[in-house]
């Protein structure tokens, strides 16, 4: 029986994972698309800080991300495209732009350098579009803090000519609702 207990104990702790230990991760990177996928009815994939995971939006089934890429159509010439816009389904807080660069590695020392949120930015529920080498704060619904990288951006055609962006990012999360990031 105490064999079965301890079995069952150790099971519980690995399929919960380090976040039940250390909570949410701090830093990584995901993936953001507009895409939209039809089940239904048409969502997209937004992600959450605090799961580290993607969740379907709208969908009344799952909870709300942190972040979505709604995407902003544009002409380009004679061709709409659309470019990357984030946008924070909670509908509070959102994002505020903290540096512009012209390449990556400059971007990445800004980034890394961004040790706290300083004082008197102004955030909006949706963002202007987005542009690689970007860096961006988020104050999410939970009034808690990420940075992000913006790695990379992508307007992008579909198998069906269906027209969505993507955005490549890293993140640090701050989930205590401090202003200073972790290292």
């Amino acid at each position: 029986m105490r064999y079965r207990f301890v079995l069952l104990l150790a099971l519980i702790l690995t399929s919960a994972g380090c976040k039940m230990l250390f909570g949410p991760d701090k830093t990584g990177e995901f993936r953001l698309s507009s895409e939209k996928t039809l089940d239904d009815a048409y969502y997209l994939f937004g992600y959450s800080y605090e799961d580290s995971e993607f969740y379907r939006y709208p969908f009344e089934k799952d909870p709300l991300p942190d972040i979505i890429n709604e995407g902003t159509r544009v002409l380009q010439g004679d061709e709409t495209i659309e470019l990357v816009s984030f946008n924070t389904p909670g509908q509070s807080n959102g994002f505020a732009l903290v540096g512009e660069f012209t390449n990556l590695d400059d971007a990445e020392d800004f980034y890394k350098d961004y040790k706290r949120v300083e004082d008197g930015l102004q955030f909006a529920v949706g963002s202007d579009i987005v542009e690689a080498y970007q860096v961006w704060i988020q104050q999410t619904s939970a009034d808690n803090y990420v940075k992000l990288l913006v790695k990379e951006v992508s307007s992008l055609e579909g198998e069906e000519g269906n027209k969505y962006s993507e955005a490549h990012l890293d993140y640090t999360y701050q989930p205590n609702g401090s202003k200073d990031f972790p290292n």
